[in-house]
């Protein structure tokens, strides 16, 4: 009896790590076909779909492939001018650092503490954009709004994600043969999950039921694997 438990835990130990390595296959194969700088946040938006569906049941990887490819289908467009945004934000910030380099005194103090503010704010949308455009059906720059909502009204689980993040970073430059396959997918696998213990959170502060359309920013839940 303790062996046939020890084998369905090693199997399910298995399966999961089979499960991380797909991910990052489709993730690796469907950036490559968008020639990397289309493809790498579609593919994103394509993983964190997947994840998502995995976490809330779905185990067929069948149907998490078909689930992949209408996310990366349907979101193509949208997902890259997200990634636009994404760009410029981050752009600015590395400008404004730079010329923060050629200032002293006071300027240099008031440009230090308010781009040290923007960084936090960035880092906070990167964690949440992802599973928040997987996860909820809101206007396009609300997606950018409800990740820095969810973010700071979540700090307990926006330091966990940081954290965790740090600890993975670590361990990746402790056996880097891990990168080649589990990178990618284990980060969004981390970050999905503690991004839907802060929607949980949320949802039941503001009475948000899924499928229930309110006047609240969080209108619905989404279902990318429809064709």
């Amino acid at each position: 009896m303790e062996s046939n438990r020890l084998w369905d835990k090693f199997y399910r130990f298995s399966e999961i790590v089979m499960k991380v390595v797909l991910i990052q296959g489709l993730w690796v194969a469907f950036t490559l076909s968008g020639v990397i700088i289309l493809g790498i946040v579609p593919a994103t938006i394509g993983m964190f779909t997947v994840v998502r569906k995995w976490m809330m049941g779905e185990e067929n990887n069948r149907a998490l492939i078909k689930a992949f490819w209408n996310a990366f289908r349907k979101e193509f467009w949208r997902a890259n001018a997200m990634g636009i945004v994404l760009f410029l934000l981050s752009f600015l910030l590395y400008m404004n650092l730079s010329i923060m380099r050629f200032t002293e005194g006071f300027i240099y103090l008031f440009l230090f503490i308010g781009l040290f503010t923007l960084s936090i704010l960035f880092l906070i949308l990167l964690i949440y954009i992802f599973p928040v455009y997987v996860h909820f059906d809101l206007k396009f720059f609300q997606y950018f709004t409800m990740s820095l909502l969810l973010g700071i009204s979540s700090p307990i689980y926006t330091l966990l994600a940081v954290f965790g993040c740090f600890v993975l970073y670590r361990l990746f430059l402790l056996i880097p043969g891990l990168i080649p396959f589990f990178s990618i997918g284990l980060f969004a696998l981390f970050i999905m999950w503690v991004s839907l213990k802060a929607f949980k959170r949320t949802e039941q502060q503001t009475h948000i039921k899924p499928g229930v359309q309110r006047k609240s920013p969080m209108k619905h839940f989404k279902d990318r694997t429809a064709p």
